[in-house]
């Protein structure tokens, strides 16, 4: 049985008696198990994941990604469509938006609106 601590008996009875929790927890084999599990360790070490599961990580519907496969990138095996966390990364970068930033494309949709048109009218 345990021994009645007196209450005053300061951080050195307390450091004992942490000291002697991890020792019977070391004997029993269940240290390591406790200081070998991390936090991070959380999800799943598959190499690939199906539609489903994608499109619950990217928070979209399933039916989005089969209906818009051929311009994202993913893994085949077969008839099998497998996503990677590196395609999850890219189709997510694909589909970026920043509001107030010009690109590239908007400047050439200006320029085209300037130039006259090639057409050539008959005259009478």
């Amino acid at each position: 049985m345990a021994a009645v601590v007196p209450a005053n008996a300061g951080p050195a009875l307390d450091l004992q008696g942490l000291a002697a929790v991890v020792d019977l927890l070391a004997q029993a084999g269940a240290l390591d198990a406790l200081l070998s599990k991390r936090a991070t360790d959380s999800r799943d070490k598959r190499l690939h994941i199906g539609y489903s599961e994608a499109a619950e990580r990217l928070n979209i519907p399933e039916l989005w990604l089969r209906e818009r496969i051929s311009t994202l990138p993913h893994r085949k095996f077969g008839k099998f469509v497998q996503f990677t966390e590196d395609d999850l990364h890219a189709i997510s970068d694909m589909h970026f938006v920043n509001p107030g930033a010009k690109t590239k494309k908007d400047d050439e949709s200006e320029l085209m609106t300037l130039q006259p048109s090639k057409r050539s009218r008959k005259r009478s």
